[in-house]
């Protein structure tokens, strides 16, 4: 049996190991708005589409799709339209594309630390407050270049937004519960993506009026926001007890219990020694990014989720660049995309919340790369019916799906509290920067030797650089029994049961 440490132990201790249920509602609510808005809806989180879409017309699946759609098609004239792919200027080699990609790379960079400097719920309000005044203001772009400009930053935000939402999702809750709370969550996506989003476009076939009803529920969120409780994890590291004791208050209805501030003091003081151990101590900035190169454990995951990030960054863009696109709308799409996201979300839910996670990350990063290569393999075996194309192109997207949720879950369940927030934006920094990579003209570099690559070979090589990742994260340590808050606690021993210990044995509390 192993001993359960640090603020899960305390969870156990009181029997509450998950936030209340208008905690998690209010987050999944948030999630939705998101959905809402959300333009890259090929992928979750979003690993963005940093600037623009892929070519939506089916006309490479030899018309076997036209016609057949769900809701009406996208005009030619839709202002939407504007982001596919057709301009070299908004490719990642190219000027200004190229400052687009950094700038969502720095943007995300930012985000991690300033939710280990300022805090989760702060930063998360911070984003939402951006998110809102970038797509508001895309209701009124006067050319394409605005467009574009205002697409990059509301990705960005929201995508800051989200891993914000994310982590007060799973540190208010333990080890065993912290999947179960992100995959309530993330439905919230899901539905803003497949339902409302298409129902506002139908029912709103204004382009300016649907714009400002996907916006404005953002700015009504950022009230929601400020009312949610702060991480308790996050105030700990920073010493403030009384402020956690009352976050646990109001965030697991908590009764008084007048032993809870000794066991945060205690717990704030394991913090203290083991950062002190590898000399890490003093100011915030500090403590969130020296443990990262000093203590060779951490070290090693946190190099292993960057080669992570970016893998699933360029296979999330390989779908998109190399798969054809069997829909005839953008409702369309959302609306199978949005199906097959919950029903994922739903799978991940019940079915492999106690598992560790290097295990589960390797067989997904293989779907994924599997994902990958069935479309020269549907064109090989002849298969040619819109039907098929539609269920592939839904399984490849569910691969996604999973990858990515499982990956940010893995930088939770692996970082300690006070690195947590770099770790993770910096992951998906990466995974931004392989979104672009993907556009890069390899099949020129490959001619330049001599050698002839057509694109299904150059679609292997992402499936390649895929499943490689997902062999490196086999170096990661085993999971510990509790969630992370500090250095010693990723230190401790492995559990020798394959399964998390049960709720029953929680009252071993050991801080």
């Amino acid at each position: 049996m192993s001993t359960v440490t640090g603020l899960d132990g305390v969870l156990g201790y009181l029997g509450i190991p998950h936030p209340c249920v208008t905690v998690h509602l209010l987050l999944t609510l948030g999630m939705l708005i998101l959905g809402l808005g959300s333009l890259e809806i090929s992928t979750l989180l979003p690993i963005p589409l940093y600037s623009c879409w892929g070519n939506l017309t089916p006309s490479n699946l030899y018309g076997m799709c036209k016609n057949v759609e769900l809701l009406p098609e996208t005009r030619v004239d839709d202002n939407r339209m504007i982001l596919e792919c057709t301009h070299e200027k908004w490719q990642p080699y190219s000027f200004p594309g190229n400052v687009l990609v950094g700038m969502r790379v720095m943007i995300m960079l930012v985000a991690g630390l300033c939710m280990d400097v300022f805090g989760r719920r702060r930063s998360a309000v911070v984003w939402m407050g951006l998110y809102f005044v970038v797509s508001f203001a895309r209701t009124f772009s006067p050319n394409a270049e605005s467009v574009v400009f205002c697409v990059t930053l509301e990705g960005a935000s929201a995508q800051a937004t989200t891993i914000a939402l994310l982590m007060l999702a799973t540190e208010g809750s333990t080890q065993p519960e912290c999947v179960r709370s992100v995959c309530l969550m993330m439905l919230g996506h899901a539905i803003g993506v497949g339902a409302g989003t298409p129902l506002i476009r139908t029912f709103i076939p204004s382009p300016i009026y649907s714009q400002m009803a996907r916006s404005l529920p953002s700015l009504v969120f950022v009230v929601f926001i400020i009312m949610l409780p702060e991480s308790a994890r996050w105030s700990v590291c920073r010493g403030r007890i009384h402020e956690a004791t009352v976050i646990l208050k109001k965030s697991h209805h908590m009764s008084f219990d007048p032993t809870m501030k000794h066991k945060l003091t205690a717990l704030h003081e394991e913090h203290k020694q083991s950062l002190a151990h590898y000399n890490c101590s003093g100011h915030v900035m500090r403590e969130s990014l020296q443990p990262l190169f000093k203590c060779g454990r951490l070290f090693l995951v946190f190099i292993v989720f960057l080669l992570c990030g970016l893998a699933l960054g360029c296979a999330a863009s390989a779908r998109q660049l190399f798969d054809p696109t069997p829909y005839n709308s953008f409702e369309d799409r959302q609306v199978a995309f949005g199906a097959i996201e919950f029903i994922s979300l739903l799978l991940l839910g019940l079915a492999v919340t106690r598992l560790h996670v290097k295990w589960v990350l390797v067989s997904l990063m293989s779907a994924l790369s599997v994902a990958l290569l069935l479309t020269p393999v549907l064109k090989r075996a002849l298969v040619v019916t819109c039907g098929g194309y539609v269920f592939f192109s839904c399984l490849g997207h569910a691969c996604v799906v999973f990858a990515s949720v499982w990956m940010s879950v893995g930088v939770i369940r692996l970082t300690p509290t006070h690195s947590r927030g770099f770790v993770l934006g910096t992951t998906f920094s990466m995974a931004t920067l392989g979104h672009a990579l993907v556009y890069l003209d390899i099949m020129s570099v490959f001619a330049s030797y001599g050698m002839y690559l057509d694109a299904y070979a150059e679609l292997g090589i992402w499936a390649i650089v895929t499943f490689v990742a997902g062999l490196l994260t086999l170096l990661l340590p085993r999971t510990p029994s509790s969630l992370p808050d500090t250095l010693s606690h990723i230190m401790q021993k492995p559990p020798q049961q394959e399964k998390f210990v049960a709720e029953d044995d929680y009252q071993n509390t050991h801080l």
